[in-house]
């Protein structure tokens, strides 16, 4: 895999030292020309994210190596690798997250909405649910105490009537009088009706 490196003020340099001394093959003096119109700044060779500028690793190295082979006869001082990557380092491209179709977005919006609609549908229902059980447990409530109070007071008559016809027919034997008979049939019905709301308040307390 190709490693490309920053480009830096003291590479370009060199770069143009070697255009200018004419020692660099025809292809290699080609590839690094394009190298040499990029301007630089000394003290900011890659300063920002947006500025930077790269190049090959591999002509850096054929650069130096040139630069080796012609040193003494074509040129003065020799050129170290390390010294000319000073400055320099390995360039990795930021990662660059793929844009979102229009499609996909418009879609992912759609199934929110669909989601949100069918959790709230889900909430109404168990409160539409829970309000029917309510109040259906409150009517068989009613209804219970309703059949409950009638049958009490069915039964309270049905004692008072009995109890009074009891003491007029049995009274007819001693007492000839119906006047006597009917006091007497009223008298025990009146004690019944007073024992049984006697009792009916107490279940109902």
């Amino acid at each position: 895999m190709a490693v490309d490196i920053v480009l830096t003020k003291h590479i370009q340099e060199a770069i143009v030292e070697a255009l200018q001394s004419n020692y660099l093959p025809h292809d290699l003096e080609k590839q690094l020309s394009q190298y040499t119109g990029e301007c630089l700044d000394k003290d900011e060779s890659n300063s920002t994210e947006n500025k930077i500028l790269v190049i090959p690793f591999k002509l850096v190295k054929r650069l130096w190596e040139c630069h080796s082979e012609h040193v003494g006869a074509d040129l003065p001082s020799k050129l170290y690798l390390h010294e000319l990557l000073t400055g320099s380092e390995i360039y990795v491209e930021p990662l660059r997250l793929p844009e979102k179709s229009p499609e996909l977005i418009a879609r992912l919006n759609k199934l929110k909405a669909e989601q949100e609609q069918a959790e709230y549908n889900r909430m109404i229902t168990n409160v539409d649910r829970k309000w029917n059980q309510s109040d259906g447990m409150h009517l068989g409530q009613e209804i219970r105490s309703g059949r409950k109070q009638l049958a009490s007071i069915v039964n309270f008559l049905l004692s008072v009537v009995a109890t009074f016809a009891f003491g007029y027919v049995a009274s007819q034997y001693a007492f000839p009088s119906e006047a006597v008979r009917v006091l007497i049939g009223l008298s025990m019905a009146f004690a019944v009706a007073i024992a049984e709301l006697y009792f009916m308040a107490r279940v109902e307390i």
